[in-house]
């Protein structure tokens, strides 16, 4: 009997670990770093960008257009080329959103265009003077993850660093580069369709995880 409670005690250790691991994959899957390891597979060169905030008060309420039990944290958007049409799509920590087609950006042409500006520009910190850095630990991040068809490369900012016009000493020059030209192109995109609600949830997609 003995044995037999035992076996069962693994059978349901077993599968309740399997489950588990279900899980964390399904949660790993709504990475950039993953999402973009399926474009790699597909060859396809594209522009991915995650924004995030840390620090600060989140006030989070249940939305009919959210997966059950899954608060987003973060939002990623990939812009790809495929068969002479540009197209966009949405994730975030919870699910994968509809793929939408738009016209007025080339990821592609951008990225032949600018390639090497792109590849050696960084954003440098908010610089008072040659003392004093600002820093905060409210602040809002990007992370870009690019592949031009010919190299995969990262990049990552504080847009902190983009304010401050009449006290940031590196404010004009951060200002100029094509990463951020790259990045308010993207964005004025995402706020046109985010406004007129063209990301829509596919919530098949969905893990049924809390606050992963």
């Amino acid at each position: 009997m003995k044995n037999v409670i035992l076996s069962i005690f693994v059978l349901i250790s077993g599968s309740c670990a399997s489950k588990k691991s279900i899980e964390r994959k399904n949660i790993s899957e709504y990475k950039l770093e993953n999402i973009t390891e399926r474009f790699d597979t597909k060859k396809l060169s594209y522009i991915g960008v995650e924004k995030y905030c840390i620090g600060g008060v989140r006030i989070e309420k249940t939305n009919k257009k959210d997966c059950l039990n899954c608060y987003s944290k973060n939002e990623i958007y990939i812009f790809w080329s495929e068969s002479h049409k540009t197209y966009v799509q949405k994730f975030d920590n919870c699910s994968e959103f509809n793929i939408v087609e738009i016209s007025d950006f080339k990821p592609k042409e951008f990225l032949r265009k600018n390639t090497k500006e792109l590849q050696t520009d960084k954003v440098k910190g908010y610089k008072i003077d040659e003392e004093i850095s600002l820093a905060s630990v409210h602040s809002c991040f990007r992370n870009f993850t690019i592949n031009d068809g010919q190299i995969k490369y990262e990049k990552s900012f504080d847009v902190l660093d983009l304010t401050g016009k009449n006290e940031n000493l590196n404010y004009k020059t951060n200002n100029n580069l094509k990463l951020i030209e790259l990045e308010k192109k993207l964005n004025g995109i995402i706020n046109k369709l985010e406004n007129k609600d063209k990301f829509k949830r596919n919530k098949k997609t969905c893990h049924n995880t809390v606050h992963n």
